[in-house]
């Protein structure tokens, strides 16, 4: 059945087999499913090397720690290799963008040399590739054959990476060498260097480096936000070795010759410290002391205490699916990009849209982090949800700029953030098919429910895990001032409601809408939730509330103002029950279902009409409608669920529209009675990465699907519920589901949930 469920696109490049197979990067480069997975459906991995699919693979493969990620890029590198490791709060200045992560220092390279000549993995001396992912420990390891020529010394080199879970600023690499017969020269150079870029732009000022015996050690600082950060990589060989160091200006190296013999592997272990100096005013010691610590521990010892920690994630975290090795596989490779993308070590930082794995969006952190993956964290780790919670709330300074220059009072939190909470989406950018023309981006003007957005992630959280100290010393602050805004900006007009016109919802085909639903229903609902938090610290913590209220300037006239507003908006249903997405969408020219489920179809359908065109149909790049009902399942009844769902479900572009949607969809259909479509939707997610489905995963991991992926697991195939009594599921599970298992937290209790068909 999993065949049929693919998108139109991947099922007319080829013929499809029970799980799918997929195109990966280029049109003539495929894979399946079965080709990513083990049976115990904790490995990914992939067996053969295309270069045209090296970029997705890049993203595929990312491993971290919640503080730094490295992709899945080559030792040797590669020349049509998109390389990059990210580290949270490394920002620095970019045309356009504004801001984005500036990509570290290249400390994972290694040179070999055979006999004089380069051992690389572009050309027809390098075979066998294989590359997996141990989801259980984050190790990534990747092996291949090298002969120059036929005659030629014959090697086996495998290498092996980690990024330690238990410190920040570590990782380590192994690499073995071995020669298949006689002997050999080998060469081998390691060492750190600051030429790397992103995607064109250079972002390293070089401070000063050094090289030897002992390895490099290089400290660069960020060129126009003057962050120091020090690379440290201590090099041991398990044989002896000729040293020779190399200073080449931003790129200090070791250098090693030796003989290699037949049957007698040399082993080359790497311990790497990396330290910003946002974390202390000694990054070079601090880096020298992570890589000694490292090195003292050995490859086994350190790996070990890293894997521990991944054992208690996963004991948080792991989601159990027996009967479909596919969703098994995907549900806990997308959890495991999220843990390593999420903040475990500060409250400064937060996921952006495409987490730390590649250059998509720059970094940024858009309402995807709040609606999409922070509820994994939320239910599973709610210390690592608490950070990312303290990020939006230690940035209000941002918030409340971006209202005031809008007009409105209050805190109205921008599209797109980074490091200091100022609104960085972008006025204007290239087209991609036409360079030379330029696209206005509105989101940044007009796509305000984020605000609405992240109070209800902080409140869940607060609901979930009993947090009344995060509400008490942060969170009332924000939710407060956010309705501040939600009263400020509303409109009140002769027919007596209040409005938001000109606005975009989550469905971004459609700009410089009226009253849409979504963001009026969202806004409401924070004006009422900001006046039960008064209500609540009045009771609970008086002078918490009075604290506030003589901060905030905040009295009874204006709460009353609150309320008002908040009974008044205008919110749209018609006698069927159902929910018009904005004021006129119903009056649109209807989606044309020929053209939105050709199985041909290779664009969107904003591709199909044009950004001007899109907006005058009722397509759906998301459904705004069903999202909303998700969000706030109390204010509709069944019957309304259905008749929207029914609506909007098919005028939605699936399968090219936003990697948002499916997930959610997956949801929503669950609550409509119709699982098996539901679980169409939940293919859509799990391919997103693993499969590439929409053909862009080689711009880095689509964070917001890979949490919504847990959500349609928990939410909608287990149908959990949370009330004040406690916790409750209704199931739908998949035909091929016999058992899903799950665990959260809830009030600080660990809660395991059992469920078999």
């Amino acid at each position: 059945m999993a065949a049929s469920l693919l998108d139109g696109r991947l099922r007319s490049a080829r013929e499809t087999n029970d799980l799918g197979d997929v195109l990966m990067g280029s049109p003539d480069t495929t894979t399946t499913a079965a080709d990513w997975e083990d049976a115990g459906a904790w490995t990914v991995r992939r067996d053969g090397f295309d270069a045209a699919g090296l970029r997705h693979e890049e993203t595929v493969f990312t491993i971290g720690n919640g503080n730094f990620c490295v992709r899945g890029s080559f030792e040797e590198g590669h020349p049509k290799e998109n390389a990059g490791s990210f580290m949270h709060r490394v920002w620095d200045d970019m045309p356009v963008n504004v801001t984005e992560l500036a990509g570290l220092p290249r400390w994972w390279g290694l040179d070999l040399w055979l006999d004089g000549q380069r051992v690389l993995t572009d050309d027809d001396a390098a075979s066998g590739m294989r590359r997996s992912l141990d989801l259980r420990t984050g190790l990534f390891a990747r092996a291949f054959t090298w002969q120059a020529d036929p005659g030629g010394a014959r090697v086996e080199v495998s290498h092996e990476r980690f990024v330690s879970l238990v410190d920040p600023h570590a990782a380590m690499l192994r690499t073995t060498v071995t020669l298949a017969e006689g002997e050999a020269r080998l060469r081998v150079r390691a060492g750190a260097s600051i030429h790397v870029e992103n995607t064109g732009l250079l972002h390293w000022r070089l401070v000063g480096q050094s090289a030897g015996e002992d390895g490099v050690a290089l400290v660069a600082v960020t060129r126009a936000s003057g962050i120091p950060v020090a690379t440290v990589v201590r090099t041991e060989l398990s044989a002896p070795a000729e040293f020779t160091p190399g200073d080449a200006d931003g790129a200090p190296a070791c250098d090693y010759v030796l003989t290699l013999r037949a049957g007698q592997p040399v082993e080359i272990v790497r311990s790497v410290g990396i330290v910003p100096g946002l974390d202390t005013d000694r990054p070079l010691a601090v880096a020298r002391e992570a890589s000694d610590r490292l090195a003292e521990q050995g490859w086994e010892r350190s790996l070990a205490a890293s894997a521990a920690a991944w054992r208690q994630v996963w004991v948080d975290g792991d989601v159990e699916i027996d009967g479909d090795p596919e969703a098994q596989l995907s549900v806990r490779y997308n959890l495991f990009q999220l843990v390593i993308a999420a903040p475990r070590f500060t409250e400064d930082a937060s996921i952006g849209a495409k987490t730390l794995s590649g250059y998509g969006y720059r970094h940024h952190v858009f309402w995807d982090t709040e609606t999409f993956m922070l509820p994994v964290f939320t239910f599973t780790q709610p210390d690592v949800a608490r950070n990312m919670l303290a990020y939006r709330c230690r940035r209000l300074a941002g918030a409340r700029a971006k209202a005031a220059h809008n007009g409105f009072r209050g805190a109205q939190f921008p599209w797109e953030s980074a490091g200091t909470g100022d609104e960085v989406t972008p006025t204007w950018v290239q087209q991609d098919a036409r360079p030379e023309e330029l696209v206005r981006i509105w989101t940044g003007d007009i796509e305000i429910h984020i605000t609405a957005d992240i109070a209800y992630a902080l409140l869940q959280y607060v609901r979930v895990t009993g947090d009344e100290e995060f509400l008490r010393t942060q969170g009332a602050e924000l939710v407060l001032d956010g309705a501040r805004f939600w009263a400020s900006a509303a409109v009140e007009e002769p027919d007596g409601q209040f409005h938001y016109r000109d606005v975009i919802g989550p469905d971004e085909y459609h700009e410089h809408v009226d009253d849409n639903a979504y963001t009026n229903h969202l806004a409401a609902w924070h004006l009422r939730s900001a006046l039960e938090v008064w209500d609540h610290l009045q009771r609970t913590a008086p002078d918490v509330a009075s604290a506030l209220a003589e901060r905030l300037e905040l009295d009874d006239a204006e709460r009353a103002r609150w309320a008002d507003v908040a009974a008044r908006i205008h919110l749209a249903v018609d006698e069927t029950g159902l929910i018009e997405q904005f004021s006129g969408y119903v009056g649109l020219e209807d989606a044309d279902q020929a053209v939105l489920r050709d199985p041909a179809r290779t664009l969107s359908m904003q591709q199909i009409h044009g950004i001007e065109g899109c907006n005058r149909t009722q397509n759906l790049k998301q459904p705004d409608v069903l999202m909303l009902c998700y969000l706030l399942p109390e204010l509709f009844t069944p019957e309304q669920v259905e008749t929207n769902y029914r609506y909007y479900d098919p005028r939605t572009d699936h399968e090219l529209g936003s990697s948002l949607g499916p997930a959610i969809s997956a949801v929503m259909a669950c609550r409509a009675g119709d699982p098996e479509t539901g679980y169409a939707h939940f293919l859509r997610a799990a391919r997103a990465d693993l499969l590439d489905v929409r053909a862009n995963a080689a711009d880095g991991i689509h964070g917001a699907s890979a949490g919504g992926l847990w959500q349609a697991v928990v939410f909608g195939f287990a149908g959990l519920t949370l009330s004040e009594d406690g916790w409750a599921v209704r199931p739908a599970l998949p035909h091929s589901w016999t058992r899903l298992r799950f665990s959260f937290h809830h009030r600080g209790v660990r809660q395991v949930v059992e469920l078999t068909a």
